[in-house]
């Protein structure tokens, strides 16, 4: 929680009512929602305070997450008025959020905690759709179809390659499940079940698998 320095006034905007107004909201803010934090006198932007949301990447180094600022400049600056219930024109606090760059930073911090390989309620291809030869491709759809009317992100790898060199760039790409079909899977409505964490699960009903995937992603497991 960064603050202005009231020491030194002269190295920032507005007055000193304001500053301590909104410093006090914004505590209010965090003591309301039980959000630890620390307060850094002087550490504020010469237009107003700030929220700086700080987390620890795998070096153990801290980053900004995202930036909440608070701007007493720019409104004046953009001529932004309202009237108040005194019927008085009144400049409006500005709030910068760094939202974009949040959802950037967030990723990029998920990707190297994870070292690619999320977890599956994470994971943009949830379950990969490995059938063995051309003609597993019309079960391959069934089972795509069932899996995403489940709410399951999938893909069908569909190229005629070897099912050995599929599961090995599906395991590069670090998918959660590997799911390979060929004539038993698609006669007894089955999958063979490659976990990307435990290896080879073996065949199961493909019933049993969305219930599983679904579990995982409902809990949010690791």
């Amino acid at each position: 929680f960064s603050k202005w320095d009231p020491n030194n006034k002269e190295k920032y905007i507005g007055t000193e009512e304001e500053w301590e107004q909104v410093q006090g909201r914004m505590r209010q803010i965090l003591d309301d929602l039980k959000i630890p934090y620390t307060e850094a006198d002087g550490e504020a932007a010469f237009y107003g305070p700030k929220l700086d949301i700080q987390i620890r990447n795998v070096f153990g180094k801290e980053d900004t997450l995202i930036t909440i600022q608070i701007d007493f400049q720019l409104a004046e600056k953009f001529g932004m008025v309202y009237i108040d219930r005194d019927g008085q024109k009144k400049h409006p606090y500005v709030i910068h959020r760094t939202s974009i760059g949040c959802y950037e930073r967030t990723l990029a911090l998920l990707i190297e905690k994870y070292a690619g390989a999320l977890p599956t309620w994470l994971a943009p291809v949830q379950a990969k759709i490995l059938p063995i030869v051309d003609k597993h491709h019309d079960y391959a759809q069934q089972v795509a179809r069932k899996l995403q009317d489940a709410g399951i992100r999938v893909e069908v790898d569909y190229r005629n390659e070897k099912i050995g060199y599929k599961i090995r760039e599906a395991q590069m790409e670090k998918v959660p499940y590997m799911l390979v079909l060929g004539d038993k899977e698609a006669e007894n409505n089955q999958v063979a079940v490659r976990s990307r964490k435990d290896g080879d699960l073996g065949p199961m009903p493909l019933d049993d698998f969305i219930a599983k995937i679904t579990e995982e992603v409902r809990t949010k497991a690791k």
